[in-house]
């Protein structure tokens, strides 16, 4: 008796409206081909072998949210003039069978001004060791700005500006705590990101 198996590894997958062709995503990965903070034919070439080799999605990364949240030279900075590349590259893919996804995210503090333009920015101020250099703590509405234009538009960022606020204040008062020697170093900060998105 032959009996045929078939890993559910290989079938197809729902993810919200997208149908995935098998379970296989590769993730994130920072891949070093955006030179001028674009896409270039590398990183098609690139993702579109890994689309032709069956893969169910493949992910884009890592794209920065704006110039100040850049750490290295070759990578994505999502702005309105790469959207078209985004998009024949995405169409690119799609013809192969494959979803595609993109990583988006803000470096904070592991920048440094030659990258990103001005000095490192987060939630609170500091000197960054990487870089190393010294870091600007945003307020409310520096928050704010470094988050409007971005592609998701769900909430507002209500729920993302409420987290960074909240991290804000712990971290100070860890930072009054340990002056006087009270601090618990592993005080835990959950960042709530949007629950949606339009695409």
């Amino acid at each position: 008796m032959i009996i045929n198996m078939v890993s559910k590894l290989f079938t197809p997958a729902k993810i919200g409206p997208l149908t995935l062709r098998n379970r296989t995503i590769r993730s994130a990965a920072f891949e070093n081909m955006c030179p001028g903070h674009r896409p270039s034919q590398m990183l098609a070439d690139y993702h579109l072998s890994v689309a032709r080799g069956g893969v169910g999605m493949t992910t884009i990364a890592y794209a920065s949210v704006n110039r100040s949240g850049l750490s290295f030279d070759n990578q994505l900075w999502m702005r309105p003039e790469i959207v078209g590349e985004l998009r024949s590259l995405t169409d690119a893919i799609h013809r192969e069978g494959a979803k595609v996804s993109i990583q988006l995210g803000h470096c904070g503090n592991m920048s440094h001004k030659s990258t990103a333009g001005r000095m490192p920015i987060s939630a609170s101020s500091g000197f960054n060791l990487y870089s190393p250099t010294f870091v600007h703590g945003m307020n409310e509405d520096e928050i704010r700005d470094t988050l409007r234009g971005n592609i998701c538009r769900c909430t507002g960022y209500t729920k993302i500006i409420d987290a960074i606020m909240q991290a804000k204040e712990v971290l100070k008062q860890g930072r009054k705590a340990e002056r006087t020697e009270e601090a618990d170093p592993y005080v835990p900060v959950t960042v709530a990101a949007c629950g949606s998105a339009e695409n």
